[in-house]
């Protein structure tokens, strides 16, 4: 019965996206209305052994169907076969590379959210079994986890959530009158974290945040996402041990991250004038760095300005993705950059070690060569907030 009722939704669906074209609406693909089913799902029959009629195994080999490939400023990829998407995000591809050197390794599992994508051979995480923090389990962990791919807002499609009119994936506002998509399509509250999720409900709503929707996918100083506010108590519905994280106890998360947790006016300084160890020089109308993003306590995405360069005011917080990225990256713990190396320009992956391409290396920082730019006395850019008093 069940698919004989995913059948009908299909042809209905089918039948609105001819009445849409013939009336000449544009849409995106994941635009909440019509949209393009059949980029996704079969009318009568889908990939062996997957579910929902997919044209897949499963639903992350599904998005990684369009959103895989070779990066570069206008590619929409999240996996690419070189570590050349350089997406706010981050490369699923450093979930596929081991590095390790004379005294010491960097694991793939350890790069990233490991997503289950079996046509494209990313397995579950082998060591953890559910989300540090949280109980979300990792053998069910999916793209779709954290996006709706309906783009529905209001608890998703699972909750009747409403459907968009324009994709919002860029946290751009919607015309007069339509309703505003979820920034990336991320899951709003109520949202079932996917269907294999094992009950689990999202508590909190989805961020507030813009991307450029017109210029690149490439991350860089002057092009990058505005973080609004609410990422980390997104991130805290499968994580929430994250929040306001300096009360927990020993062993547990020891940054703080939140909209509570505000940056003083040390830390204002310090962000404002930091160019590199030992340079002070900076000002704050040129201060940011992508490395080191922050939220600024904004919730009209219209106030937003993804090519702002302006550094952080009282009003600013630390999040997750200060230190993080949300996929994936070169280094451990999805760090922004090299966690473990003393200088910057001793991180690895390095030329000369097992499992590193020559190209490895620069695209681990966005292409930017750490020792030429920030000099080789470069430290952990912890510095960045914390000035020179980080360890």
């Amino acid at each position: 019965m069940a698919r004989f009722t995913n059948i009908a939704a299909l042809t209905l669906c089918s039948v609105a996206l001819m009445a849409v074209s013939r009336a000449k609406v544009s849409q995106a693909f994941h635009s909440g209305g019509p949209g393009n089913c059949s980029g996704c799902h079969s009318m009568h029959s889908g990939q062996p052994g997957s579910q929902w009629l997919l044209q897949k195994s499963d639903p992350s080999s599904i998005c990684l169907n369009c959103h895989s490939g070779f990066g570069g400023p206008s590619s929409p990829s999240v996996f690419s076969p070189n570590g050349s998407a350089l997406t706010p995000g981050g490369d699923f591809y450093w979930l596929t590379k081991n590095f390790s050197w004379i005294d010491g390794q960097s694991p793939g599992h350890e790069h990233g959210h490991n997503i289950i994508a079996v046509d494209y051979n990313l397995q579950p995480d082998p060591v953890l079994f559910q989300a540090p923090g949280g109980t979300y389990p990792s053998n069910r962990l999916s793209c779709i986890s954290c996006h709706d791919p309906h783009g529905q807002v209001r608890g998703g499609s699972r909750q009747g959530g409403l459907p968009i009119s324009a994709s919002g994936s860029y946290g751009d506002q919607g015309n007069p009158g339509t309703i505003a998509g979820n920034y990336r399509l991320l899951g709003d509250s109520f949202y079932s974290g996917g269907s294999g999720a094992s009950g689990n409900s999202f508590s909190h709503d989805a961020p507030i945040a813009r991307q450029s929707s017109v210029s690149q996918f490439e991350e860089s100083d002057t092009s990058h996402v505005d973080y609004g506010s609410g990422m980390s108590e997104w991130c805290a519905n499968c994580h929430s041990g994250v929040l306001n994280s300096e009360h927990q106890p020993a062993g547990g998360f020891e940054h703080p991250a939140g909209t509570s947790e505000k940056l003083d006016s040390e830390i204002i300084a310090n962000y404002n004038t930091y160019l590199r160890t030992g340079d002070l020089s900076g000002t704050a109308a040129n201060a940011y760095l992508q490395f080191v993003p922050f939220e600024r306590s904004i919730s009209n995405t219209e106030l937003l300005d993804p090519h702002s360069t302006q550094g952080p005011n009282a009003n600013a917080n630390v999040m997750c993705l200060t230190c993080h990225r949300a996929h994936a990256s070169a280094f451990d713990n999805i760090g922004r950059w090299d966690f473990k190396a003393s200088l910057l320009s001793q991180s690895h992956p390095a030329i000369g070690d097992t499992g590193a391409a020559p190209t490895d290396v620069s695209y681990s920082y966005y292409g930017r060569d750490i020792a030429s730019e920030f000099g080789s006395g470069q430290r952990q850019f912890c510095e960045k907030c914390h000035g020179s008093q980080t360890p």
